[in-house]
């Protein structure tokens, strides 16, 4: 069996055993098999905007002889009904677009889904999305793939909405004792020095982006 990307492995250690799961944005269809073979899942949805891909899923899914995955094409959750999952995993996508993706599903506003999310970039636009559309970040974990750092964000509907500082949107919930999350947190500091720097130069503002950089610095 081909072995999960790293991006993809740290989104499989945040779906809850025994949920039904719809993979949004499936690509080949290496998630669910993985669940599904790994005993994480008993049933998965594969769904993708793009028919190419979504044929790649269907081959890859008979080559293993996996009955219990069904694979839907359509733009985002429209291929999926209220009730049908538990889980939703949306990954490889920008954050704005998972952003919009989740805003085009009301059923989803429901404490009853979990949703492991993770943005290759503009995570802080995700953050600030969920925290301001009353989801709240119940967990993040840092990982490497590739050679590039990402985020895995586990969310859930609570209807509590709130307005986070903008350090919060940076770094999120990352434990800065993992290794890995703390290189995420440096980088995401460096991010904004260099912004610093930058405005200096131009003869800007920096006290904004002062606090934000000390905020950051805090959680180390």
């Amino acid at each position: 069996m081909r072995q999960l990307k790293n991006r993809l492995y740290t989104v499989s250690t945040l779906v809850p055993i025994g949920a039904r799961v719809a993979d949004i944005g499936c690509d080949h269809g290496h998630l669910p098999i993985y669940l599904i073979r790994e005993g994480i899942s008993p049933f998965c949805i594969a769904s993708d905007i793009k028919e190419k891909p979504l044929k790649s899923a269907v081959a890859n899914i008979q080559k293993v002889g996996l009955k219990n995955i069904e694979t839907r094409l359509g733009a985002g959750l429209s291929t999926i009904k209220e009730n049908e999952v538990d889980c939703i995993t949306v990954a490889g996508m920008g954050g704005e677009v998972i952003a919009s993706i989740l805003d085009d599903c009301p059923f989803i506003k429901d404490q009853k889904y979990t949703l492991v999310l993770q943005p290759m970039t503009s995570a802080d636009a995700l953050r600030q999305y969920l925290s301001e559309n009353g989801f709240s970040i119940e967990k993040e974990v840092a990982c490497t793939d590739s050679g590039k750092l990402y985020t895995v964000i586990l969310a859930r509907f609570s209807g509590e909405f709130s307005m986070e500082d903008e350090a919060f949107y940076r770094v999120g919930k990352l434990d800065p004792k993992d290794e890995t999350a703390r290189l995420y947190i440096e980088k995401q500091a460096r991010i904004v020095e260099k912004l610093i720097a930058d405005r200096k130069q131009a003869g800007l503002d920096t006290e904004r982006f002062m606090a934000v950089l000390n905020k950051i610095k805090s959680v180390l």
